[in-house]
């Protein structure tokens, strides 16, 4: 595949066409949530930078964001993170990359997208291309994690960067939502899973990881339930101060977890 600068490519999709196409309307329906993303970093994305700048020993190379979005996420690291020439990929990219070119161009940064499916990113880039990859808020919403971590291994020579919801119980939690306050067709189900951390890392260690790190994250804002109370996060303080976040009944464990493939 040939860099080219701000432009997008579209990759032989592995997964049913007419999929695409309800991404791509959903994707369209909510276009001005993605364009609200590139004004403010949220509170996640600001921690990810953190742990992220004192995990690397690393100051640049190749970046790769899977599942990126529109590239609200590649625009606020790439602020704090020096030297990363950035990729991203998303299989709704036909939609919402348009609206990532004219604000990359306007921060003046340079970003090669590509549209595509991250079931199929060996076949996208060669093996071992990037020094930093990440997934952000993926792996919990595909129905299990195997294929897509193989994937994103497979594309790591530095360091795999995974925020998700895990927990430190050797179990996996399985969860379908269905939110009614949505319009009829976009109700779900949904997956938002629970992966267990201990079977989760020896599956990274039998495939070569040599180091795996974990944080966790805790937000430091009250966020209030949607009005429509529907999906989305929201917190609930704890005796001590700390929050816990939930969205409609499900509680977010949510971790940073860092994946060192390189030698």
């Amino acid at each position: 595949m040939s860099r080219q600068g701000q432009g997008f490519q579209h990759a032989n999709m592995a997964i049913d066409e007419t999929q695409v196409r309800k991404w791509n309307e959903t994707a369209l329906q909510d276009i001005e949530y993605h364009r609200r993303q590139f004004e403010h970093p949220y509170r996640s994305t600001q921690a990810l930078s953190s742990f992220i700048k004192s995990v690397l020993e690393i100051s640049g190379g190749e970046a790769l964001d899977v599942a990126c979005g529109a590239g609200a996420d590649i625009l606020h690291l790439s602020k704090q993170l020096d030297g990363f020439r950035w990729t991203g990929i998303d299989i709704a990219g036909e939609v919402l990359f348009p609206l990532s070119q004219s604000i990359f161009e306007k921060h003046n940064l340079k970003v090669t997208l590509a549209s595509g499916d991250f079931y199929n990113l060996t076949e996208m880039f060669k093996e071992k291309s990037f020094d930093l990859v990440l997934s952000i808020q993926t792996l919990l919403i595909v129905p299990s994690y195997e294929e897509a971590l193989d994937q994103l291994l497979a594309m790591t020579r530095g360091w795999l960067f995974i925020t998700s919801l895990f927990t430190d119980f050797n179990v996996d939690a399985k969860v379908e939502v269905m939110d009614y306050s949505w319009p009829v067709g976009r109700q779900g189900p949904y997956y938002y899973n629970v992966w267990g951390l201990p079977r989760f890392r020896s599956y990274c260690e039998e495939r070569g990881c040599k180091e795996f790190l974990i944080q966790d994250f805790d937000i430091d804002i009250d966020l209030p339930p949607l009005e429509t109370k529907g999906f989305g996060t929201y917190t609930q303080t704890l005796a001590d101060g700390r929050r816990l976040q939930f969205t409609g009944p499900v509680y977010e464990p949510w971790k940073f977890v860092a994946i060192r493939m390189g030698d």
